[in-house]
This record gives C-alpha cells, structure tokens and sequence, in this order.
C-alpha cells in the first residue's frame, strides 16, 4: 500500500470515528447548569435532530452526555448503555474506587406507567415512571443514591413492573458522601471529608476511623467539591486540614468558591494522616448557596495529599 493510500484510508476512519461518536444514538442525556444546580431537559430525537423541551423558552447552554469507548468519564461519572430491550438490564462493572452515586435513569415511555426497580449493593427501592408521550422522547429521573462499598466488580441490576420503558442509559453520577451542609451559630461553616462529592475516578472518602479523609488522590484530574449555605455572609478565613506523606510535600492546590482563587503549596506532615491545620486565604461569601472546590493544579510525587476537614471562619 503506497503512503498516499494509507493517509487517505486513515482520514476515513478517523472520519467514521468521529461520526460515530457524533452519532445521535451516543447521546446518553441532556441538561444545563442553573448557578450550582445541574437541570436535566427531556428531550426527543427526530429526523431533523435532537429537540429538547422543559426550559421554558430561555436559551440555556446545554451539556450532552455522550457513550465513549468506556462507560466512565473523566468527572467520575458512569454511563451505561442498555442491555437488551425488554424488562430487565444487568451490567457487570469494575468500579475504580468505592463511594456513592445518585442513580438516573433516562428513558421513554409512549403511555401507561411503569415502576423501576434497581438491585445495586443493598439498594432496592422502587420508582414509579410516567409515560413521557411518545417513543422518542426521554426524560431523566433519579432512583436514589447508591453505594459502593468497596471498588472493583459490582452488579448493577434494573428491572420494570408494568408497561416497559425504552432504556436510554443509566447513569451513576458521584453523590455527596455524607449530609447537606449549613453554617453553625458562630457563622462558621464545616467542610468535612465524610461530606465531600467526589469528581473525579481515583480520589475517594476513605471512611475507616484512623483515616477519615477525602485521599487516595493520585490523580490531578481529580477533584472534590461541597455544596453548602450560607445565611450570613461576610468575610471568612480558610482553614485546611492537611496530612502529606513523607517526601511527598510540594504539589500546587487551588481553593476556588465564588468566583475566588486561593493557592497553596502542600506541606509534608510526615504522613498522609497526620493533619495539619493550615490557614491557606480568606474568601468573601454572600448569603445564597455555593460550591466549594480542591482543584490539584501540580502533583510533586506519588499523591498529592490527604484532606480531613475545610472550616471557613467568619472573621467579620
């Protein structure tokens, strides 16, 4: 084969990739970010494209959840195509870290109703499903938080009572560890590791008591975040507490909320579970809800640190 022929077979395939994972049929599910809040949209898939209903007229900037070559992203979120067409769908998958997920299902249902019925660890609370109208049009829906107690193989079930739905995808999307977070009488707000939602695909909360930390973070790309609220707002000094193995001391962290940046170098503490509380910048919040993010921007060896607990003292 001349060099010119195999150039011009490799563009095609590139080509056909592409179109491939272009393809209508990899969309898994559509929403868009209203301040921290993740809106799902139903949407139908027609001849002329994809049509999306329920945002009232407004254009937002949607996201599409596209299949990939492998069921988990980047962000730690889990797509699983359908198994079959009929009333029950099994998946075997090889967790990379245990921890909890929300668990969505995104389907259609022309008329009647139906009742979901997953099976996932100990999990097994049913959802009732309304028809959505018509064949080609999906709605997302939320059949509760799941557990995943250790990595590495977990059985994900799903079945139907009643008229069944068309399967679209299931989604595990990373669920807050723990419980809502507010702000204390003293104005203060806690930030702890058991709390924390998990974006990413290696970092987790490791919940045995000796450890009780957000850890186990080998990856940059990985990230962790908290929802909170604030009823008080002002000024507020950002307090970490921080545990770094010996040699491992030196990776560059971003602290990001509001709008605000704070950078800090970690510090070696001797062992990743002797924590150190640091006071690493100071933020400004309104009253409202927020997002609290630990971006890894440097890793200097094998990982970059241990977190127990954030506080955000109120220093007005």
């Amino acid at each position: 084969m001349t060099l010119t022929k195999f150039n011009t077979l490799a563009f095609a395939l590139l080509l056909a990739a592409t179109a491939s994972a272009n393809s209508l049929d990899n969309i898994a599910n559509i929403s868009f970010t209203e301040g921290i809040q993740l809106k799902h949209l139903e949407f139908s898939i027609t001849d002329k494209g994809i049509l999306t209903h329920g945002n009232g007229g407004r254009k937002v900037e949607t996201q599409k959840d596209r299949f990939g070559d492998r069921p988990q992203l980047p962000d730690g979120r889990i797509l699983l195509k359908p198994t079959g067409d009929g009333g029950a769908h099994a998946w075997d998958y090889n967790a990379s870290r245990p921890g909890k997920y929300w668990m969505e299902l995104v389907y259609s249902l022309a008329k009647g109703e139906s009742t979901a019925q997953p099976n996932v660890s100990s999990y097994r609370i049913a959802t009732k499903l309304k028809a959505t109208g018509a064949t080609n049009r999906f709605r997302n829906v939320n059949l509760g938080k799941i557990y995943f107690t250790t990595a590495g193989k977990q059985k994900v079930e799903l079945r139907f009572k009643g008229d069944t739905p068309i399967v679209r995808a299931v989604i595990l999307r990373p669920a807050p560890e723990g419980e809502a977070i507010g702000q204390a009488l003293d104005r203060s707000i806690l930030l702890h590791s058991r709390d924390a939602t998990i974006h990413g695909v290696k970092v987790q909360y490791e919940n045995k008591p000796h450890k009780n930390t957000v850890g186990f973070w080998v990856n940059t790309s990985d990230q962790v975040y908290w929802d909170f609220s604030v009823e008080s707002g002002g000024k507020f000094d950002i307090e970490i507490h921080q545990g770094c193995g010996r040699g491992h001391g030196g990776s560059q962290v971003a602290l990001v909320v509001a709008d605000q940046t704070n950078e800090f170098t970690v510090e070696d503490t001797g062992h990743f579970q002797n924590f150190v509380p640091r006071k690493v910048g100071t933020v400004r919040l309104a009253k409202g809800n927020h997002r609290f993010w630990i971006k890894p921007i440097k890793k200097a060896r094998g990982a970059v640190m241990d977190v127990r607990r954030i506080r955000l003292i109120s220093v007005n």
